[in-house]
C-alpha cells in the first residue's frame, strides 16, 4: 500500500500558542521576512516567554514552522486583524503544518459536528489514530503514553482554538468565518475551509463565489 507523507508530531512541544506567535510573526514581518534577525530578537527579547533557553529554541522552532506555512495574506491577517482571525489563522497554519491536526479535524470532528454528535471524544481520536496506523507506519512504534500525549496536546489546541468548548465537554463549536478570511483561505486552498468544519457542499460553494 503506498502511504502518504509521514506525519509531523512535532506540535507536542506546544498548544496552539496564540501569543507566542503573534508576537514572532509580528517581529518577522518588522525585520523583513528575515528568519535570522528574527530568532535573534526572539530570544533578546524572550518572545517566548521562557526561562530555559532549551525550552525557547524548542518552542521558536515549533513556531516557525506554523507562520512559515502560511502565505503572504494570511500571514497579514495574523499579524494584523482582531484575535479572532488571528486564532482562525494560527488554526489554519496548525493544520497545514501539521497534517494529523487537520486529518482529525475534517473528517472526524466535521463528520460529528454533521452527524449532530455534538462533541468529540477521546474515542474518536483512538479511533482515528488506529485507523491512520494503516497509512502511516510511523505510528506503529509510538507507545500509549505518547499516544496520550498527542491526544491531549490536540484537543487543548482544539479548546484553545474555539473548535470545542473544552476539553472537560468536547462540545463542538463551529467558528464563523469573515468573507475576507474565506476568500483568502479560498486562494490559497479551499480544502482548508474543512479545518473550519465547512461541509464539502460550503467548500463548493465557496469556491463558486470567490473563485
Amino acid at each position: 500500500m503506498q502511504t502518504e507523507k509521514t506525519y509531523n508530531l512535532t506540535f507536542t512541544a506546544g498548544t496552539l500558542l496564540l501569543n507566542e506567535t503573534y508576537a514572532v510573526a509580528e517581529t518577522y514581518l518588522e525585520s523583513g521576512c528575515d528568519w535570522g534577525k528574527t530568532q535573534t530578537i526572539t530570544f533578546e527579547h524572550n518572545l517566548m516567554s521562557k526561562d530555559k533557553v532549551s525550552t525557547n529554541k524548542r518552542f521558536f522552532s515549533l513556531v516557525k514552522q506554523r507562520i512559515s506555512a502560511l502565505n503572504e495574506e494570511e500571514l497579514d491577517l495574523l499579524v494584523n486583524s482582531t484575535v479572532l482571525i488571528r486564532r482562525q489563522m494560527l488554526l489554519l497554519a496548525i493544520c497545514k503544518a501539521h497534517a494529523l491536526i487537520f486529518d482529525f479535524i475534517s473528517v472526524n470532528v466535521r463528520d460529528s459536528f454533521f452527524a449532530m454528535q455534538e462533541r468529540v471524544t477521546h474515542a474518536n481520536f483512538n479511533e482515528f489514530f488506529n485507523e491512520k496506523k494503516y497509512v502511516h507506519p510511523e505510528l506503529e512504534a509510538i507507545t500509549d503514553l505518547t499516544v496520550a500525549k498527542i491526544r491531549q496536546v490536540v484537543f487543548r489546541i482544539l479548546e484553545q482554538a474555539e473548535l470545542i468548548e473544552s476539553i472537560d465537554t468536547g462540545l463542538i463549536q463551529r467558528p464563523y468565518l469573515s468573507e475576507k478570511v474565506e476568500r483568502v483561505i479560498v486562494k490559497d486552498n479551499p480544502k482548508w475551509l474543512a479545518a473550519f468544519l465547512y461541509s464539502n457542499n460550503e467548500i463548493n460553494n465557496a469556491c463558486s463565489l470567490y473563485e
